[in-house]
């Protein structure tokens, strides 16, 4: 199944695995490409990298810092790069959380505070940013081609560890507010929701605990690319959207 060149999106959430092998497979197809992070020299790095990698010379790579947590901050961040990529989005994806060990016995609520606003806040903020008017790319829905409101996930919202108690409980309520974004967007905003949902560690090669199948370009691959091919083959509209997949 092929995905369209020069499309438009924003990755929330840029780190140097699942979020930057996403955008250079993106840059391999042409897409323009807008990274959102706090860290302005890994995004300013990443950035040249996705650049090296676009496939089309005129395509766009830009980047802004933001902190995901605070939802002034987090809009006027994607309204920034909606303005830079010169036209509406036809895929957001947040990818920000705090990924750390917080043992169930020791996590503070300050803490558990600071996670909620990035995980939980974060996604609800750029949730209802999208299905706002002309932010989306709806004009060819009838085409069978729809908009995608892609948060990634894994498995910790039903198998929660308590040496990872705050990223358990607060991925917990992200994918929840996206189970409930996947149910009303569609209708509302002609927007679907996608949620791949990776099952394993991704660690960098040589990193302790790295398996290939959690390989960051794997992921992409197997969890993320399916989204993009079946956003543009909706010839029944939302029916058979499949929402959730896992990894």
């Amino acid at each position: 199944m092929t995905i369209s060149e020069n499309r438009n999106i924003i990755i929330v959430g840029v780190g140097s695995l699942m979020s930057k092998s996403l955008a250079l497979w993106l840059a391999s197809l042409g897409w323009n490409i807008a990274l959102v992070s706090r860290s302005e020299q890994s995004l300013s790095a990443i950035a040249s990298e996705v650049r090296e990698a676009q496939k089309t010379p005129s395509a766009k790579v830009l980047y802004r810092t933001a902190d995901a947590g605070e939802p002034s901050s987090l809009k006027a961040a994607l309204e920034w790069c909606l303005q830079e990529l010169g036209g509406p989005l036809d895929v957001l994806c947040y990818n920000a959380a705090r990924v750390t060990v917080t043992d169930i016995t020791t996590t503070s609520p300050e803490e558990l505070q600071e996670d909620f606003k990035v995980s939980a806040v974060g996604t609800l903020v750029a949730g209802q940013w999208f299905a706002e008017c002309n932010r989306a790319r709806v004009d060819r829905v009838a085409q069978g081609e729809w908009p995608l409101f892609l948060v990634t996930g894994g498995i910790l919202d039903k198998e929660p560890q308590p040496i990872f108690a705050s990223l358990s409980s607060v991925k917990a309520a992200s994918q929840t507010l996206s189970r409930l974004f996947a149910a009303a967007l569609p209708d509302k905003a002609k927007i679907l929701v996608g949620m791949p949902l990776i099952s394993g560690r991704v660690v960098s090669p040589g990193t302790e605990g790295y398996q290939p199948k959690f390989d960051a370009d794997t992921v992409v691959a197997s969890v993320f690319k399916p989204f993009f091919e079946e956003r543009e083959a909706r010839r029944d509209g939302k029916l058979g959207w499949v929402v959730e997949r896992v990894y």
